[in-house]
């Protein structure tokens, strides 16, 4: 049997196995360079391997206790499994329909990870290793866990979770720094948004670690796998602009609470879901693990005044406890603030003039003159703002919630 494979791996540049193929103790398996050697069906390789051509598996792979496989790649419409020890691989190849799962202590990517199509099951702390490069093309990705190893440049994690890639991009790392990289679907009680955003997208947050000394380094997401429906946002009932833009989001363990990175929308389209976020500020990446995330802010290009459509004495977030309006774009000199019931009662009013006012530091919290609780139920306002020697005007109603 091995005399017979190591002769026909020299003579023919492609060869199909379409059964399941079981290779005893004291069996050679000999794939030459130019050779690709098809496998159709379930193989257990026993014996010895030698691969400088390339192996293409439709189906179930186990390499038992071979170590130096060579070239491989993943290909078909069934689910498959990639079973062995530690692996160490040139080129790793998917191009599939449904999940690779790997069931190795670990896979050592030397050449090019390729996540063309279908996805890796890597959900173990160092399943997956890539000493390469990684190529983000496709809608292929790995999910779970990812661990790379900077040669100096940028390093392309090809992550994604939930049926969506969301590939992520570390750059100026210090050449040989190791990061792990874990893609999954957050804990809607974790994310928590500071004041700066509508809210946290529930589909995706990243887990960065770096293995030994901390580092820097800037970061690029791909966001094309989240709805930015202010409505699916966690904590984005209430929102303070007609137009919104995606950003990162980093998690500070000093108020856990989740702030803005400084970024750069590299997309052509910056409303639509369907692009990449590159940021401007470098973050520190710890032993300990950093938490990213996409949120949503407002995006406002000119003057403008805006009203929420409701505010709750007792909601989560203290911003959304009071009837509040805002002004962004340009300073502030004169802000005037008249609250109505529906007797058309005065409950709440403002008059004030100054050189920078923050029109958002004025807001009522449903308490009545007499110190009674407002009643729930829908209230009118009109707002007033001058600046710039120009004048924004707003009025409408505001539901207050119990």
């Amino acid at each position: 049997m091995r005399n017979i494979i190591c002769l026909i791996s020299f003579l023919i540049a492609q060869l199909v196995s379409a059964q399941n193929i079981t290779f005893g103790n004291q069996t050679t398996l000999y794939v030459g360079d130019g050779t690709v050697f098809f496998f159709g069906g379930n193989t257990t390789l026993n014996g010895s391997l030698t691969n400088t051509g390339r192996i293409v598996s439709y189906s179930d792979f186990d390499f038992v206790l071979n170590t130096d496989v060579g070239n491989l790649k993943f290909t078909g419409a069934n689910d498959q499994n990639l079973s062995g020890d530690t692996l160490d691989v040139g080129d790793f190849i998917v191009d599939k329909q449904g999940k690779l799962t790997l069931l190795t202590d670990r896979v050592i990517v030397s050449g090019a990870l390729e996540t063309t199509n279908g996805v890796i099951d890597a959900e173990e702390e160092e399943d997956l290793l890539v000493s390469g490069s990684s190529q983000a093309v496709g809608s292929g990705y790995v999910e779970g866990k990812l661990v790379g190893i900077s040669q100096g440049g940028p390093v392309t994690f090809p992550m994604g979770v939930n049926g969506s890639p969301n590939y992520m991009t570390i750059s100026n790392l210090a050449n040989g720094a190791i990061v792990s990289v874990e893609c999954r679907l957050p804990n809607q009680s974790q994310l928590l948004p500071d004041e700066d955003m509508v809210g946290l997208a529930d589909e995706v947050e990243w887990i960065l670690k770096v293995k030994g000394d901390s580092t820097t380094a800037q970061i690029s997401v791909n966001f094309s796998g989240v709805d930015l429906d202010p409505n699916n946002f966690s904590n984005g009932e209430f929102v303070r602009a007609n137009v919104y833009t995606p950003a990162i989001a980093l998690y500070s363990k000093v108020d856990t609470l989740y702030h803005i990175l400084n970024g750069t929308q590299n997309t052509a389209d910056p409303f639509n879901a369907s692009g990449v976020i590159t940021s401007d500020e470098t973050i520190l990446i710890t032993n300990e693990g950093r938490r990213l995330a996409i949120a949503l802010v407002p995006l406002v290009d000119e003057p403008r005044l805006f009203v929420p459509k409701a505010f709750a004495p007792n909601a989560t977030l203290e911003e959304n406890r009071a009837f509040k309006a805002y002004f962004t774009g340009t300073l502030v000199t004169s802000i005037s603030i008249v609250l109505y019931d529906s007797f058309n009662k005065q409950v709440f009013t403002v008059s004030q003039t100054g050189e920078d006012l923050d029109v958002s530091q004025f807001s009522w919290d449903g308490v009545l003159n007499s110190g009674l609780d407002a009643p729930e139920g829908v209230y009118y306002y009109n707002v007033r703002v001058v600046a710039d020697s120009q004048e924004y005007s707003q009025v409408g109603s505001i539901l207050l919630v119990k």
